[in-house]
Order: C-alpha cells, then sequence, then structure tokens
C-alpha cells in the first residue's frame, strides 16, 4: 500500500524529504453521501469506470448498466438542486447537473427525457431559442431535488454506444473525482486487472533493446494459480528505455476492459515511477494523447499507457523520480522489473521480468531469411531519425552540407544508420545509388507561437499546438497537403493556408477535408481569392474536395401527432436542419446514430395541420427543402 502513491488517498499536495516522495491527505470522500443514481440499494455492474482510455480522453466518470435498455428511472445521487442542463447532438446528449450542498456536483448524461417538470421547461427553452441543441443554467430556486428523486429516465442520447447512464462526481473546482471511492455497495469486484502487452524503447542514439533501437513489444504470461505475470525470456538492453504498458482492469460479472486506478514501476526494488487515476481536472483538453502511445492508438488501436513521465507533461497523474520514471541500464549486471497494477477496490496483479544490461548496442543477428527490400525507409521517434538501406555508409545533407554516416548496427541483412533531428534537419538521404527527399521543413518549438512560410504555404502554431518540439515534413502533390502523417498528436489547434487550382465556380462548396486510410472528414475552411484557410487538430493529410450534392431528406411521418424523418449527407455531414409548420417552428429532435429526426410539440393537446417544410443542410452549404401536408395516417389492414 506504501510506494511513491498511495492508493487509498485523495492526493493534493506533495513534499519532498530527503529525495522521497510524501503526500498530505487534504479531503476525504464521503462515504454513503450519494446513492446510485439507478435502482439504488441493488447490485447492478458497469460498463466503464473512471480514466477509461477512449478515443482522445480519459474516461470522466463511472458507467452504470441500465440492463441493455432505455427508459429507466434516474434518481438524484443526493439533495440538492439542479443547476445546468444540456440538450446537444453528440457528447453528453441529454444531460443533467446537480450542485450538493458539499460543493460538489454529480452529473448525468445520455438520457433519453427529463422528468416531467425539467422536461417542459427545457422544451419551452427550446421553442424560445428555436434550437434543438440548449446550455441552460439555473439557480437553486428552480429545481431543488431531494436524495433518489425521480429527475430523469435513461437512455442513449449523444455519443453514447449503447444504452447506460454516464455520471460523474466533480469536486468544486470541477475535477473529476473517482466514484468508486465514494462506496456504492451496489457495485462489488474481487477480479484483478491483467497485463496484455509490455513495450520498451531506446530513449536516445545510445540506447537499445535486444540490440535494435526500435521500440519492441512483449506478450506477459499468467502464471498458474497466481496473479503474477512473466515474460519469456530476459531482455537485453543498454542505456536509457522507455516502458509503456497496455493493461485492463475488468470487473466480476462483466466482459468490458475498464482503465487502470494505479500503475507502480520498480527496478531493482527501489520504486522510480507511479501513475494514480484518483482525479483529474476539467480542462486537460488533449494532453491525454500525450500521456499514452498515441500512435499506437490510431494505427493498431492499442492503447499502451506511458509508464514514465513525458517530458512538457502538465497533468498531476504521476510521480517518479529524477530520471522521471526511465528505466537506466548502464551496466552488464541482471536487473529485476516488477510492475503493480491495481484497480479501484485495492485488487491487484503483478509483472516482474529481467533486463541484462550490455555495455554497447550489439548487432541484431536476423533468426528469420527474408528478401532485402530495394531502396531507403526512414521512422521518426522523438529525436530520432532512423534510415535503412542496403549499403554503407549512408550520406546526409543538412545546412548546405554532406555528413557521411556509417551504420550502427545491421538488421535482418540492412544497415540501420541513426540521426539526431536535434543537431539539424537533413533535406536529403543517399545511400549507394539510391536517393531520399526526406521533406524536412522546420522544428516547431514547443510553448510559444510559431509561423512557418514557403512560397504560398503558411502554418501557425499556437503556445500549445505541440506537447513538445515537433519536426515537420511536408509534402505537396497538386493540390493535396501532407504535413507530418496521422500518427503525430496535436495539443491543440493550428491554422494552415495555401493556394489551391480549385475554378472560382467551384469553391463556395469546396472545403478541406483530412484523409486516413482512403477515408475523408470533413474539416471546413474560408477562402480568400485562391488561398483557403483552415483550421485542424490532427495532422496528417488534407485535401480540398468539393460538395455540390444536397442533404437526402425522406419523411417517415406527417400526421397531426407526429412529424418525423431521415436525413443523410454523404460527404461533408448535417450542419442543421428545422421545421416548421404553416410557417411556425417546430422542435425536432435529432439521433445521430440513425439518422433520425422527430417532432415534439410546444402543447401536446393541439395537433399539426397544414403546410410541413422541412430544411437541411450541409457542411458544404448545399440545402434540401421538403414540403408537404399534415395528414391523417392511413389505417393498417
Amino acid at each position: 500500500m506504501g510506494g511513491i502513491l498511495s492508493r487509498s488517498l485523495l492526493l493534493v499536495s506533495f513534499f519532498v524529504f530527503s529525495g522521497e516522495v510524501s503526500f498530505s491527505q487534504k479531503e476525504n470522500y464521503p462515504k454513503n453521501y450519494f446513492s446510485l443514481p439507478v435502482y439504488p440499494g441493488k447490485p447492478n455492474t458497469l460498463s466503464g469506470a473512471l480514466g477509461d482510455l477512449r478515443s482522445n480522453h480519459f474516461h470522466a466518470g463511472i458507467d452504470v448498466r441500465t440492463q441493455m435498455k432505455e427508459g429507466l428511472p434516474v434518481t438524484a445521487a443526493a439533495e440538492g438542486y439542479v443547476s445546468r442542463i444540456i440538450v446537444s447532438r453528440r457528447g453528453y446528449g441529454k444531460a443533467i447537473y446537480v450542485k450538493h450542498p458539499n460543493g460538489m456536483t454529480t452529473v448525468y448524461a445520455h438520457l433519453k427525457n427529463f422528468s416531467k417538470e425539467i422536461d417542459a421547461y427545457v422544451r419551452q427553452e427550446q421553442y424560445r431559442n428555436q434550437s434543438f441543441e440548449v446550455d441552460l443554467k439555473l439557480d437553486e430556486t428552480r429545481f431543488p431535488v431531494k436524495r433518489e428523486q425521480l429527475i430523469a429516465i435513461s437512455g442513449n442520447t449523444g455519443s453514447s454506444e449503447g444504452p447506460h447512464l454516464h455520471f460523474e462526481i466533480r469536486d468544486s473546482r470541477d475535477n473529476f473525482l473517482n466514484p468508486l471511492f465514494f462506496g456504492f455497495p451496489e457495485i462489488k469486484d474481487r477480479t484483478p486487472p491483467r497485463f496484455v502487452e509490455l513495450a520498451l524503447s531506446p530513449a536516445d542514439l545510445n540506447s537499445r533493446v535486444n540490440g535494435r533501437i526500435d521500440r519492441q513489444e512483449f506478450t506477459p504470461v499468467l502464471q498458474p494459480n497466481t496473479r503474477i505475470y512473466t515474460l519469456k525470456d530476459t531482455i537485453r538492453a543498454t542505456g536509457q528505455l522507455l516502458l509503456e504498458l497496455q493493461a485492463f482492469d475488468r470487473m466480476d460479472g462483466t466482459g468490458f476492459n475498464y482503465g487502470l486506478q494505479c500503475i507502480e514501476l520498480r527496478l531493482d526494488g527501489e520504486e522510480i515511477f507511479a501513475f494514480n487515476m484518483e482525479k483529474f481536472p476539467i480542462d486537460v483538453g488533449r494532453d491525454y494523447n500525450y500521456l499514452i502511445n498515441y500512435k499506437s492508438r490510431v494505427v493498431d488501436r492499442k492503447r499502451y499507457y506511458r509508464c514514465y513521465n513525458p517530458d512538457n507533461n502538465q497533468l498531476p497523474f504521476f510521480q517518479t523520480d529524477e530520471r522521471r520514471g526511465k528505466l537506466q541500464i548502464r551496466d552488464q549486471q541482471t536487473h529485476l522489473v516488477q510492475i503493480r497494477i491495481y484497480d479501484s477496490f485495492e485488487n491487484s496483479s503483478e509483472l516482474k521480468f529481467y533486463i541484462r544490461g550490455e555495455t554497447a548496442p550489439q548487432e541484431v543477428v536476423s533468426r528469420t531469411k527474408r528478401e532485402i527490400t530495394p531502396g531507403i525507409s526512414t521512422a521518426i521517434t522523438g529525436d530520432l531519425f532512423k534510415v535503412t538501406g542496403n549499403d554503407s555508409p549512408a550520406q546526409f545533407f543538412a545546412g548546405g552540407k554532406m555528413i557521411s554516416v556509417e551504420a550502427s548496427y545491421q538488421d535482418d541483412g540492412q544497415h540501420v544508420y541513426l540521426w539526431n533531428l536535434k543537431e539539424g534537419l537533413p533535406d536529403s538521404v543517399r545511400i549507394g545509388e539510391d536517393v531520399l527527399s526526406t521533406g524536412f521543413a522546420a522544428t516547431i518549438p514547443a510553448g510559444q507561437e510559431f509561423e512557418y512560410h514557403a512560397g504560398d504555404l503558411k502554418i501557425a502554431f499556437g503556445e500549445r499546438s505541440v506537447f513538445e518540439p515537433l519536426h515537420m515534413y511536408l509534402r505537396r502533390e497538386g493540390n493535396q497537403l501532407s504535413i507530418n502523417d496521422h500518427t503525430f498528436p496535436l495539443r491543440g489547434s493550428i491554422e494552415v493556408s495555401y493556394r489551391t487550382d480549385i475554378p472560382d465556380t467551384l469553391r463556395e462548396r469546396t472545403h478541406i477535408y483530412r484523409r486516413v486510410n482512403g477515408s475523408e472528414a470533413f474539416l471546413g475552411g474560408v477562402w480568400d481569392g485562391d488561398r483557403i484557410r483552415f483550421q485542424t487538430r490532427e495532422l496528417g493529410t488534407f485535401v480540398p474536395l468539393t460538395d455540390t450534392i444536397p442533404p437526402q431528406v425522406r419523411v417517415l411521418q406527417c400526421t397531426p401527432r407526429m412529424i418525423s424523418a431521415r436525413i443523410r449527407d454523404e460527404r461533408s455531414g448535417i450542419s442543421s436542419f428545422r421545421a416548421k409548420v404553416n410557417g411556425e417552428w417546430v422542435l425536432m429532435n435529432y439521433e445521430y446514430k440513425n439518422s433520425y429526426i422527430w417532432s415534439e410539440k410546444a402543447d401536446d393537446s393541439v395537433p399539426f395541420e397544414g403546410e410541413v417544410e422541412i430544411e437541411v443542410r450541409d457542411n458544404a452549404g448545399n440545402t434540401q427543402v421538403i414540403k408537404t401536408k399534415v395528414a391523417e395516417p392511413k389505417p393498417r389492414r
């Protein structure tokens, strides 16, 4: 239970004594203050926990299962008042925020409906604003609630991937807290977390893992009748190493994978790194993408925890030694590495393996025969530029100079050359008769604004655009622009503008799309003459595409009781929709997952009658308008 981080405390402040880290406890979790908002007192299970590794974010609460269906009663977890109500097409969908006397706030999301009184108020505001989407802030007098009072009905709205209730507990500063530490007896768990894969990477040009400079993955094996995992072989390594971990928690009675609550890493018995997911701030933004292996997530859909504290990290999840948790192998001894992982119920598992030190990198001996690939291949990891070819030496051209570099080692019969990008960006590499243009353009500094200009191209980086210095490389093919590739994460947006040869007549319906693996996603953009300017939060390949096809609208019902339709757009996507009956605006709810819109009357007692107009607009500005008339439904035969 000891070590750098204590799993039973809410960690608030840190003090350093004689090189060791200790913590003081400033807050306590009030046990039994909150009740479970779905069937309190009855056993239940979760489909998600705080800190689960999701796309672009840590999961911010728990997902309470609702028997794979919608329509279950959702009750207030404690006394308080409704302080905020959100209706959104994506994200939380329909959500309620309840403020409590202890200063905390609970959040209930992906709701199907609100309680009768709240629902009437929200519908009134939607009609007043003539908008399906609303974000309403309320004071304590509007909707006071008692503990276990009905406030909503569970659903599947917003970005939910199945019926459940997303439930959060936030402190007075809007930090997300782990709800499981508040004591919900309905949720029980004795199942330990499990190790899936381990990855080790050399941290610099002088480090190796099994003789290679590449990141390598290893599969832990669970020993019979234990909670201890091992690796099949001892790993050979030298220098400074970066450790990553793919691991999940499991819970009794479910098949879901959950995030870990705590990770502890020891080298030869000394704890050098600890991760603790007890709370995190609401404004962390995209920092999540820096604390996992982003490339593995977007390429292989594998999510690895970085078990070291990366430079420029601003989130308080980690405590490490003076080397930021990086493994140091500087001798020829055999070193024991131990990793212990915990869930929120103190269930744990342990991985033990050994690293044997080497004084110098050793040549890699191929265990498989393969045909040597002609040409030059490259890879970038941080400041390391790896070049592979069939001849020796390699000639790097940088800053108007030619630098000859001998191979660092051989891998499967090919020579491997290493270049430190901190020492300059090579514009090309020659190995034998083969020449490769690298496309390197500039190194983008972290923590400051930077503008890159080259001919008609301009790229503007803000202070928070990159996590760490980014070695930017570019490719232009006609109107298509590539900035690095989609495996490099950005912390914030960048703004890009460049000239294209799109005809004047098509520019109004032409926008930038991001292309990944043959699929395109709409980004937008603004035209200034023949230049288009756009913002993006991802790197990769960008291409201007023209969309002149209006959205599809298929009316399903148009009766005195209900108006409904399916709406779709094949390229740029739906931007807005609206319906009118005899010229009067009518609220249409929208479920994007099944492309469905349906009416909700301001007064249920008044039937629809007369002319109906449905207007749907896509992101490229194309509009489809359907006009019809209200008719009595045809009797079923």
